[in-house]
């Protein structure tokens, strides 16, 4: 009995240990109301995939360089060559082919200059103006505008503007405007035509200029600007050749001076100029008269040309020369 009392002591034991064991690993929650007691949640289980690095392509030159994953491994691989097409070779590849097309057709008879239109010319003729330019059996092509027009007014003073026009197949206009002479200017044994702007050129056709003038040098603030070279080229006379015929340039302001003055010529006069004295004529008494090279008081020069003649031949004097260049200071000479 004892024993067996003693066994079961020791179960009872045994479980009650196993009770408070348990006991221990369970926390203790304090005691409160059903209100008040918070529900234990259940948290699903979180798991985390572990993302393996890539390794990236690189590119070298035309090959491809593609990383293993195995360390300091790399798979090396013949790749494509990249080709980019840029502004710069299609304007390339633009211009190469208009210049075979150009060449293509330079070489082609269509294109050839045979004839030359001619519009505006009054005293020029075709023949003249073609035979300074050597244009005639040159492709179209090769033809440039604006030097033959520069060509143009620099071998033919007379021109005032010159313009060309261009077209296909092998045509080619020039519309000139020419001046128009207002002066004859006799000059030693050289006559030239004179425009309205101071213009001297070689006379070329048929002009009528209002005002002949007989000069034993050339006129005041002339400048060379065209020479003649033997062979009849006009061209700059930036260094003057020799023997050639340079063709000067005056002022307007002389210009209408010579206009102005040329209303009170004599009859039977012919206008005159001298370097020294300017411009005036040869009177009918046999003496020379000169107003100078302003005309701007002509009016009063000659009311007082007028009076300077009344005093002489009430003294009975006969002058060689009257100047009535300066206004406040008229002189004649009795001899040359």
């Amino acid at each position: 009995m004892p024993k067996r009392q003693l066994d079961d002591l020791s179960r009872a034991e045994k479980i009650r240990a196993r009770r408070k064991q348990s006991r221990k690993g369970t926390p203790k929650v304090p005691f409160e109301g059903n209100a008040s007691r918070k529900q234990p949640r259940n948290k699903a289980p979180v798991t985390r995939r572990q993302v393996s690095h890539v390794p990236s392509r690189t590119h070298k030159g035309q090959k491809a360089q593609t990383p293993l994953r195995r360390k300091w491994s790399k798979l090396q691989l013949s790749g494509m060559p990249r080709f980019q097409l840029g502004w710069r070779i299609i304007s390339g590849a633009i211009f190469l082919f208009s210049l075979m097309v150009v060449i293509s057709l330079s070489g082609l008879n269509a294109f050839t200059i045979s004839t030359i239109n001619l519009v505006g010319a009054q005293r020029l003729t075709a023949e003249t103006i073609i035979s300074q330019l050597d244009i005639v059996g040159s492709s179209i092509i090769s033809v440039q505008p604006e030097v033959i027009e520069a060509n143009l007014t620099s071998r033919f003073p007379e021109l005032r503007s010159a313009s060309v026009v261009i077209g296909l197949p092998a045509s080619i206009t020039i519309q000139i405007e020419e001046r128009q002479p207002e002066v004859l200017w006799n000059q030693h044994e050289t006559t030239l035509w004179i425009d309205a702007e101071g213009v001297m050129f070689p006379i070329r056709g048929e002009a009528d200029p209002t005002v002949s003038v007989i000069a034993n040098s050339e006129p005041p603030a002339a400048s060379s600007n065209l020479t003649m070279a033997p062979d009849g080229n006009q061209q700059p006379d930036d260094f003057p050749i020799p023997g050639e015929t340079i063709f000067p340039q005056t002022t307007p302001e002389f210009v209408q001076g010579i206009l102005a003055l040329a209303h009170y010529i004599p009859d039977g006069s012919q206008l005159q100029y001298d370097p020294r004295f300017g411009l005036g004529w040869q009177d009918p008494h046999g003496w020379l008269v000169y107003f100078g090279g302003d005309t701007n008081h002509i009016d009063i020069k000659l009311a007082e040309y007028q009076r300077i003649i009344m005093t002489l031949q009430e003294e009975n004097i006969t002058p060689s020369l009257i100047s009535l260049e300066f206004l406040h200071a008229p002189f004649y000479r009795l001899e040359q």
